[in-house]
């Protein structure tokens, strides 16, 4: 008879509720060698001596045993946490509230969708330009498409300070010294043209261009009457092929830009150079 009103009583509680902190403590408990006396603090030591580990159960803030089968439930209760503060700040915010230091220590900046929207537009750019390399190394065997011009030359991000050169001081960048880079001048601006050594330095075929502005003989083919910066007289054709050699050095793969040359004045008094007869069309 009192077996079976125990057993009512049971029945009328309901099933009993669980957190992982009563589970520990049950389970501690319930433990050999385990006494019925007040509830002493837990040792964080095992028998062996050897450190347990703990971890802190949010639902009832007592420290728990580690397991590995507790640690999903610990890390839904910890984003729940997180949750409730982040609607928390939200209410705060609505209301004009200052916020506390505990609703603070999780917070992350909240970037304005304009800066959302470049961040986005950076990274499609970067993923466009993986792709484009990548594809090209595949298909063509080359990651720019053999493409070789400015763009790839390495010396056109580099800054230096530009150089004003004289005559006089140009004329020692011929190739003569094998110190010195190589330069020449075409329309007043001075680029490097060392990776043409064999083209400008001495005994090569356009060793004449070296160490001087002639930008008249790229016109006219004179390379010995006529190598002056003097272009009196060309007309609008021959200025627009002249145009074009100085973009060939500008967005030249190899050559770059390094100065200017200070060139004197031409009198207007002196006679424009006459035309040879010995004009020689071919590339600089």
């Amino acid at each position: 008879m009192l077996t079976k009103l125990l057993h009512n009583h049971r029945l009328a509680q309901g099933p009993p509720t669980f957190s992982l902190a009563s589970m520990s403590d049950t389970n501690c408990d319930n433990a050999p060698g385990s006494s019925e006396s007040p509830e002493q603090p837990m040792n964080e030591k095992s028998n062996t001596g050897t450190d347990m580990k703990f971890d802190m159960d949010p639902s009832t803030g007592r420290k728990v045993p580690h397991k590995k089968a507790n640690e999903a439930y610990l890390v839904h209760q910890r984003w729940l946490e997180k949750q409730a503060r982040i609607e928390k700040r939200k209410q705060y915010r609505r209301e004009n509230r200052p916020l506390s230091p505990e609703l603070q220590e999780d917070e992350k900046p909240d970037f304005s969708p304009l800066a959302n929207f470049l961040f986005s537009m950076v990274l499609a750019a970067l993923f466009s330009i993986v792709i484009f390399l990548l594809s090209g190394l595949f298909i063509q065997g080359d990651p720019l498409w053999g493409y070789r011009g400015k763009w790839t030359n390495w010396h056109r991000y580099i800054p230096r300070p530009m150089v004003e050169f004289t005559p006089e001081i140009l004329s020692g960048f011929d190739g003569s010294n094998p110190k010195l880079p190589v330069l020449l001048s075409i329309r007043g601006t001075v680029f490097d043209v060392s990776e043409g050594y064999l083209y400008y330095g001495p005994g090569g075929p356009y060793h004449m261009f070296a160490g001087r502005d002639a930008s008249r003989a790229y016109v006219t083919g004179c390379f010995e009457t006529h190598l002056t910066h003097d272009v009196r007289g060309l007309s609008a054709g021959e200025l627009k092929v002249l145009q074009g050699w100085y973009e060939f050095y500008a967005d030249h793969k190899s050559y770059f830009k390094v100065g200017s040359l200070k060139v004197p004045p031409i009198d207007p008094s002196t006679p424009i150079p006459e035309p040879c007869d010995k004009a020689v069309s071919q590339k600089p």
